[in-house]
């Protein structure tokens, strides 16, 4: 009960600074690294579902970092193999 008391009181202030900061850094980090198709058509519903996310992750990586860290490293595996592998069939169909 301790951690999930914890985990909501991380999430309630990143995501408030996450909205705060929206104007002056952090929405422009969203536009520049999230591709336009994880992206919405307005800003505002950007500014809620980044901050919701950026709250989410950052409690999720405070709380439980051992397990963040592994399924980090997880994802990253695999979408090195999957680049690979797309490289590869396309270097094939050419």
């Amino acid at each position: 009960m301790t951690i999930a008391v914890i985990w909501i009181v991380i999430f309630a202030i990143a995501t408030a600074l996450a909205w705060k900061g929206w104007e002056s850094g952090f929405g422009k980090m969203v536009n520049r690294w999230v591709p336009a198709m994880l992206r919405l058509d307005d800003d505002q519903g950007n500014r809620i579902t980044w901050s919701v996310v950026a709250g989410v992750l950052l409690a999720t990586l405070m709380t439980n970092p051992a397990s963040m860290l592994l399924t980090l490293i997880l994802i990253a595996l695999i979408a090195v193999i999957v680049r690979v592998v797309i490289r590869f069939a396309l270097s094939k169909v050419h």
